[in-house]
């Protein structure tokens, strides 16, 4: 198998683009193994400033998204197969601190001249853009529930007195008075234990 790389010059931050567009000269004689690493700004869409994000996880503009695939020339266009990993950061589900993780996407798609929508990806006359292959695959690999928190229970980052029970007096307050701004709530909770 032939080896690929992205352009050099990508490294230096001039045409990171290129980096994903491969020539379909290069597969003349055979699948190649095409490897490279792009800053996930570049998977942006080119109308949209933001970060690949789903809610409250996002890839971090200026972290690497790491690109591994084999590209074939098929009947009819070009199958690319393999790995695709990207850093993400998020927020805990409990304590709100940020968490961070790593998505991980394994690819098997097909670039086609005329694309049957949802299913295949433009192949252009003289290149394939990888690029949307790319910033789907890592979107669809991001956490969309509540992301468990790292730290064993108790949470070293809640604030004390918040994993008690209602009724518990706070061990930070020797006198065993909770905060006075939680008086309303506290009253709440009494009637509605109270009440039939």
């Amino acid at each position: 198998m032939q080896q690929g790389k992205g352009d050099p010059s990508a490294a230096h931050g001039r045409r990171p683009e290129w980096s994903l567009s491969v020539p379909l000269r290069l597969l003349g004689r055979g699948p190649i193994t095409w490897s490279t690493t792009v800053r996930a700004a570049d998977l942006a869409e080119p109308d949209d400033s933001a970060e690949l994000r789903i809610a409250d996880v996002e890839v971090p503009r200026d972290s690497e998204v790491d690109v591994e695939l084999t590209l074939e020339l098929i009947s009819g266009g070009l199958s690319a197969a393999g790995r695709i990993t990207a850093a993400w950061r998020g927020p805990c589900a409990r304590c709100w601190m940020p968490v961070e993780g790593e998505a991980c996407a394994n690819v098997r798609e097909v670039f086609a001249a005329a694309p049957r929508e949802g299913e295949q990806y433009r192949l252009h006359p003289e290149h394939a853009d990888l690029a949307p292959m790319v910033r789907e695959a890592v979107l669809l690999e991001l956490p969309i529930e509540a992301i468990a928190c790292p730290y064993p229970d108790p949470c070293p980052n809640h604030p004390p007195g918040l994993d008690r029970a209602p009724d518990e007096p706070a061990h930070d307050d020797p006198a065993g008075q909770t905060d006075p701004r939680w008086a309303p709530l506290e009253a709440l909770r009494r009637g509605q234990a109270e009440s039939p």
